[in-house]
């Protein structure tokens, strides 16, 4: 444990959640990314998945959706075995999105499941990366605001990501 993430998350922490649970607007919009953007990218993965299958045929289904889903497994097997507490059962404080989980929080899995998505698609359709990564971006930095990841969660979770599609020689959509 470092000095800086217990100041962060027992003496800063509690003052930007009390902040934003006093801003009820800010508060909603918060949750609503929250719970949002995963949806989001989860939206723009299936129109991605159903183009290529459309475009391309079974084949490319199947890698589409095999090779991130086989990725994702592992990452949920890892974290199992691994097991790192959450910061909120480490440190004294409540976090805004109310959690009952315990442990299981390297890496983290959203940050991962949005880092291979953007990664996937962005290589198939390199236009659409800049946008991709920011959505990628913001879904780590709500885990973090939310206060149910420490920031090395997401980073290892997006590290993982890069790294996966690139040992995996994606662009997986390609003939």
């Amino acid at each position: 444990m470092s000095f800086k993430e217990k100041f962060f998350f027992e003496e800063k922490y509690p003052i930007l959640a009390e902040w934003l649970k006093k801003h009820k607007g800010l508060y909603v919009g918060f949750k609503l990314l929250y719970y949002g953007l995963p949806v989001l990218m989860v939206l723009i993965y299936v129109l991605y998945v159903i183009h290529r299958f459309r475009a391309y045929g079974k084949r490319t289904l199947l890698r589409t959706v095999a090779v991130p889903g086989a990725a994702f497994a592992f990452v949920s097997v890892f974290r199992r075995f691994y097991n790192k507490e959450r910061p909120y059962e480490r440190f004294d404080y409540e976090p805004l999105i109310d959690r009952k989980k315990a442990g299981k929080s390297m890496p983290s899995r959203h940050a991962f499941s949005a880092g291979i998505i953007s990664a996937t698609i962005a290589a198939d359709y390199p236009i659409l990366a800049p946008f991709l990564w920011i959505l990628t971006g913001l879904i780590a930095l709500t885990r973090l605001v939310a206060g149910v990841h420490h920031i090395k969660d997401l980073i290892a979770g997006l590290i993982l990501a890069v790294a996966t599609h690139i040992a995996l020689k994606l662009p997986i959509g390609k003939r």
